[in-house]
């Protein structure tokens, strides 16, 4: 996959017909065929470059369809992406219906880079989940650090 690296944020809006305007500083990275799907937790509609996506499925494939339990994730995942996406000339995206309801979004959104992907998130709830890692920053940074970067035995 290649080096793809989204970070940032930018306010926007949603149309009246389910349409966002990527921001100009996205457009590049997104690629002409991406997917647009849910984050991991549902929290968000995500955004997934052609290579992302293309891992993503590699990963999944490793689930045998005779575990029932990662079936259901595979499931959940696969029936709420749409491959093969591609931004109008104006730069904007259809948001499905279905996302959008999944995530309460409403007019008020925000792109926000999660280093290999984008994700979108209803405003409101973006400004409510900030605030809360905010306010566990440190122990955020300790679980990191722990789990993460911790020295090998």
């Amino acid at each position: 996959m290649a080096d793809v690296e989204f970070s940032g944020n930018f306010a926007h809006t949603i149309d009246s017909k389910g349409r966002a305007t990527i921001p100009s500083a996205y457009r590049e990275l997104l690629g002409g065929n991406f997917t647009v799907g849910l984050n991991n937790d549902f929290s968000a509609i995500a955004l997934y470059p052609a290579g992302k996506w293309e891992d993503m499925g590699r990963r999944l494939r490793k689930i045998p369809e005779t575990d029932a339990r990662g079936m259901a994730y595979v499931r959940l995942i696969q029936a709420f992406s749409f491959p093969g996406q591609s931004l109008d000339a104006q730069g904007r995206i259809l948001l499905p219906s279905a996302l959008r309801e999944k995530t309460g979004m409403n007019r008020d959104i925000r792109f926000v880079g999660v280093g290999q992907y984008l994700e979108i998130w209803d405003e409101a709830r973006f400004v409510q989940v900030t605030a809360q890692a905010e306010l566990d920053v440190e122990n955020l940074l300790a679980y990191v650090n722990d789990r993460y970067y911790a020295p090998e035995d």
